[in-house]
């Protein structure tokens, strides 16, 4: 086991459970039951002495999950240590769970699994996140499998990420601040309101008269004006003066309080952006992500399914900050620990193989932390 670096209050225990505490300030000599198998100032490791799910319930919550789990029965000896799929399926509904209790709101899953079996465990995780992306990760050609007249089917060179939200994501952000404090404020959609209730008319009704026809519903553009989305035009604020007991005829004077309404968004939008979860894109990708996976080629990296850095890297560059706590619950040898320190984020990693546990430990220590990124 190597020696392990000590910063300042990485751990604590807690009624005979780990708990990560990441205020930084208590002492390392308060780890009593499980000490970290490897940490530096930005990875932290943990061979899984202690079942996984006994240890997420416990954590703080994190920012993105980047989870590689055993797929069933595909590579690797950790693949087939089930009796039957359905046994696997079960421990896939505890590992939802486990990471259900962990994510923060404004959080990003990624979870991997291959392409015959991830729809289960996409009806398993829609139950408790809101699906993002079902991305494909396109590995390339392996072996020239693609080539050989023996296969009697299509060569196998994907596998699939589902990539997920909480389902508390849309109450968040710039969207909390549109839907709950700017709409209901807008006077276009106030006045607009109660004067088709006082006309006793519908939305349609009003979108027949006017020709204010949607792409997508009948009630169209009145639709978007009674929610506070957008408003009308001045031509088409008269027509509904027209037709409606509108009282506050007065175009420009509504359009002044609506843009004093969108002054106020824009001094919010920065204090509530910390509350959205974070994306972007700045490598142009698509829901196929194209890398070819030279570590599993080499074998230079001695674990059946290691991923590419630069794959893992841009996921955690799309979906997390710099002070973000990433988290990969099937550490395996340590790909997400070592993308995550080269962009200058923290992460924990659990594993339950200690040979893993030892390479991973080996990866990142060998690791020059690149202070540009």
């Amino acid at each position: 086991m190597p020696e392990n670096r000590p910063v300042p209050g990485l751990c604590r225990l807690s009624g005979g459970l780990l708990i990560i505490d990441l205020t930084f300030n208590v002492n390392v000599s308060y780890i009593k039951f499980m000490k970290p198998y490897y940490q530096d100032e930005y990875a932290t490791i943990y061979h899984g002495a202690l079942d996984r799910l006994e240890i997420l319930p416990e954590m703080p919550k994190v920012d993105l999950i980047l989870a590689d789990p055993p797929y069933f029965e595909v590579k690797g000896s950790f693949d087939f240590v089930w009796d039957c799929f359905g046994d696997y399926l079960k421990d896939v509904e505890k590992w939802s769970l486990g990471c259900y209790g962990v994510l923060s709101d404004n959080g990003t899953l990624f979870w991997f699994g291959s392409s015959k079996n991830i729809a289960y465990s996409q009806i398993v995780f829609d139950k408790k996140f809101t699906l993002i992306n079902n991305l494909v990760w396109d590995k390339g050609s392996f072996l020239g499998l693609e080539e050989s007249e023996g296969l009697r089917s299509f060569a196998p060179c994907t596998e699939r990420i589902l990539m997920y939200g909480s389902q508390k994501q849309d109450l968040t952000g710039l969207d909390f601040v549109e839907k709950e404090y700017i709409a209901p404020r807008n006077p276009f959609a106030i006045e607009l309101k109660r004067a088709r209730t006082e006309k006793g008319v519908s939305i349609n009704r009003v979108a027949e008269y006017g020709g204010f026809y949607g792409n997508v519903n009948h009630g169209g553009a009145v639709t978007n004006w009674e929610r506070g989305y957008n408003v009308p035009l001045p031509k088409q604020w008269d027509i509904l003066c027209e037709y409606l007991p509108i009282k506050r005829t007065e175009y420009e004077e509504l359009r002044t309080e609506y843009e004093e309404l969108r002054t106020e968004y824009e001094e919010l939008r920065t204090e509530y952006e910390e509350l959205r979860r974070p994306f972007k894109n700045p490598h142009h990708q698509q829901e196929i992500l194209r890398f070819k996976n030279d570590s599993a080629k080499n074998g230079k990296i001695k674990h059946d399914t290691v991923k590419p850095v630069e794959l893992i890297g841009t996921l955690i560059e799309a979906c997390s900050r710099k002070d973000s706590l990433i988290l990969d619950p099937f550490m395996g040898s340590g790909t997400t620990l070592v993308a995550a320190k080269q962009l200058n984020r923290k992460s924990i990693g659990i594993e339950i193989e200690e040979k893993y546990c030892e390479i991973a430990a080996k990866r990142l220590s060998q690791e020059v932390l690149d202070l540009s990124a």
